[in-house]
């Protein structure tokens, strides 16, 4: 399952210089569980900057969340594996969405966001 996010440009570049450190996990937080991600499967965070879906990363299997706070929970994500897409307009929105760009052409690239 998917779900889509929406980020400032200059967070995404930063979750993209992740990839040549040592440590290439990274995270996004939110503030309720996206039920759609217990499901079995490969699960994907599709990112959206500026107006338009740029790409996705692979979720990790793991998330984080504090038993003493339900209220905020942690996706993990490995940025080796963010795969740009060709950009797909799209309405600014808070929290998450099911509704992503599906399916995704094969063999279509974005241009990294700049900060």
């Amino acid at each position: 399952m998917d779900i889509g996010v929406w980020m400032r440009a200059e967070v995404l570049a930063h979750k993209l210089e992740a990839r040549s450190e040592r440590n290439p996990e990274q995270a996004w937080n939110l503030s309720r569980w996206p039920a759609r991600l217990s499901g079995e499967g490969e699960h994907r965070l599709f990112v959206a900057v500026k107006g338009a879906w740029r790409g996705h990363f692979t979720l990790s299997r793991d998330a984080l969340y504090s038993p003493n706070d339900n209220s905020a929970f942690t996706l993990l994500f490995d940025t080796r594996s963010w795969t740009p897409i060709q950009l797909v307009p799209v309405k600014c929105f808070r929290g998450f969405t099911y509704n992503v760009p599906l399916p995704i052409p094969e063999g279509t690239a974005s241009d990294p966001p700049s900060p």
